[in-house]
């Protein structure tokens, strides 16, 4: 899918898998990539069959999801005044068979449910290190009325 038809700023990179006689690799990200941001850190989080983990936003934070293990819904919404795509929902979908690496820039909120049968492994690749002392990050319930998507 063209880089248009997503909320502006938002990148959904197609990943190589390469499987051989001995197992798979999936190369994620090079630092000769062209859509390179660079990280500060990278973490892995699990989620539970059904479980929803929504909806953040950071101010400076580019986030960059792609699924290790399972299958994931990713959901994001843009409420930036001054964007194009001001009031668009995207949804991707995210499996460890078809690999994409998601960029998600700041001011777009996101959250995701685990889809599927199993429990799910997300790669986080963070432009920004969390601070626990002033984080760059604001939350709002999965359910709420601010986001028109209803999980």
């Amino acid at each position: 899918m063209s880089s248009e038809q997503w909320i502006k700023g938002v990148k959904v990179l197609p990943l190589k898998l390469l499987p051989n006689e001995r197992g798979r690799l999936m190369e994620v990200q090079r630092a000769d990539d062209p859509d390179f941001p660079g990280f500060a850190q990278a973490y892995i989080t699990s989620t539970f069959p059904g479980v929803i983990k929504a909806w953040y936003k950071h101010q400076v934070q580019m986030d960059q999801i792609t699924i290790v293990k399972g299958l994931l819904k990713l959901v994001l919404f843009d409420e930036r005044e001054d964007s194009p795509t001001q009031g668009k929902v995207d949804i991707i979908i995210l499996g460890e068979l078809a690999p994409k690496l998601v960029q998600i820039p700041p001011e777009i909120w996101h959250g995701f449910q685990a889809i599927g049968q199993e429990e799910t492994f997300a790669l986080h690749l963070n432009s920004v290190a969390f601070n626990h002392e002033t984080p760059d990050e604001e939350r709002i319930p999965y359910n709420s009325d601010k986001i028109p998507y209803q999980w």
